[in-house]
């Protein structure tokens, strides 16, 4: 009888656990109210974290930091890498840059990701290979030096995201600077 009760419970748990992931709603004070009415159609552990990151715009301001420009719902970021969700780039631009990036079809974008599966987006990415019966020779060779290169790009990248994260900005633009003459010398070759 226990064990039936104890499974119940665990049940019943779980249900309200998954009930909440889809109902609840965080309440936040300084997010406008259109962005917010958006955050609120995700679920709620990716409302916490999509309001970390829009209420982190005040602390970019504080530092003087100007819009970074962007021209999509689309970031280079660690955040959004991790998350596929906007990051405070995205909101800095959005609220105080010179383009609307979160448009209804990018918020129906960021939300669709979890209607059918919820976390399970972030279980896997992978790349989809074609059958290797129809590609010849050469074109696995070139496939292989893109695949090469966009690993040696996304470790750069990310290299120095972690550098820009620590605010550290003469270890930033030392980074920049043996990055470009790296640079150089590959392409005087």
């Amino acid at each position: 009888m226990k064990i039936v009760e104890l499974d119940d419970k665990k049940r019943t748990d779980a249900e309200k656990v998954a009930f909440d992931f889809r109902t609840r709603h965080i309440s936040v004070a300084n997010i406008s109210e259109d962005i917010l009415v958006q955050i609120h159609k995700l679920p709620l552990p990716i409302q916490r974290l999509v309001t970390d990151e829009a209420t982190s715009v005040s602390k970019r301001l504080e530092k003087g930091k100007l819009p970074p420009g962007l021209q999509s719902a689309e970031c280079h970021c660690r955040f959004f890498h991790c998350y596929l969700l906007p990051c405070r780039h995205i909101f800095h631009e959005h609220i105080y840059g010179d383009k609307k990036l979160l448009t209804e079809d990018a918020w129906k974008s960021f939300q669709q990701m979890f209607e059918e599966t919820g976390f399970e987006v972030y279980e896997r990415r992978e790349r989809i290979e074609t059958d290797e019966h129809f590609q010849i020779e050469g074109e696995r060779e070139a496939e292989a030096r893109r695949l090469a290169m966009n690993e040696l790009i996304e470790r750069v990248r990310d290299r120095f995201w972690r550098i820009e994260e620590e605010d550290n900005a003469d270890a930033s633009s030392t980074f920049v600077a043996r990055f470009a003459a790296l640079v150089d010398t590959a392409l005087q070759e």
